[in-house]
């Protein structure tokens, strides 16, 4: 059975196993699915009758659609980095006299790395829908867009901790460099979203 068909004592108790996986990417990709079911949450419950949009669509309802979207997402995230991280454990496992060794770790290493980027692409993209949610959505549930915001802060801080690790061991600069411009750049989006609230 994959991650997301866990219970949520039986993911918790395996995130406690003595495994490498799931660890803390997959931990930062389930929070940051938890940030978009508070939005969404709070858009489900928003009073009837909200505004449309200039082309006649139903704003809170293309709302909603989206966050749906970013939730499912995440939560593939989670089941990804694990078995992203999978594959790495996997290459450093091999016979230190294969040549396909260190290769084999490269190339992992390089798609684990991809995954906590996703998931800041993710958190850059709900906490830019946010401020419509605590606008539009129910007023008894601004506290709990507030604590998807606390969460947002976390989830994005811990994935940019597994990047840099990942990107440290990574030896392809052109890469890294790529994947640390992105990074700056979703975790400056992710700080003004959440700022501006």
């Amino acid at each position: 059975m994959g991650l997301t068909g866990l219970s949520v004592t039986e993911y918790v108790q395996r995130v406690a196993a003595s495994t490498a996986t799931p660890g803390g990417g997959s931990v930062c990709a389930l929070v940051c699915s938890l940030c978009a079911a508070l939005c969404l949450m709070a858009a489900r419950l928003a009073p009837a009758g909200g505004e449309k949009k200039s082309d006649g669509r139903d704003a809170p309802q293309e709302l909603k659609a989206s966050l749906e979207g970013l939730l499912a997402g995440a939560l593939a995230l989670a089941e990804q980095d694990a078995l992203a991280y999978d594959k790495v454990l996997a290459a450093i496992h091999l016979d230190r006299a294969n040549e396909a060794r260190s290769p084999a770790i490269e190339a992992a290493m390089k798609q684990a790395s991809l995954i906590p980027l996703e998931t800041l692409r993710t958190l850059a993209k709900i906490a830019d829908l946010a401020g419509d949610v605590f606008n539009r959505g129910s007023p008894n549930c601004r506290c709990d867009v507030e604590v998807s915001l606390h969460l947002m802060r976390a989830a994005a801080k811990g994935s940019l901790c597994n990047l840099q690790e990942n990107l440290s061991k990574i030896y392809d600069k052109t890469f890294t460099s790529r994947v640390q411009s992105d990074m700056t750049a979703l975790k400056n989006a992710i700080e003004q979203a959440t700022g501006r609230l």
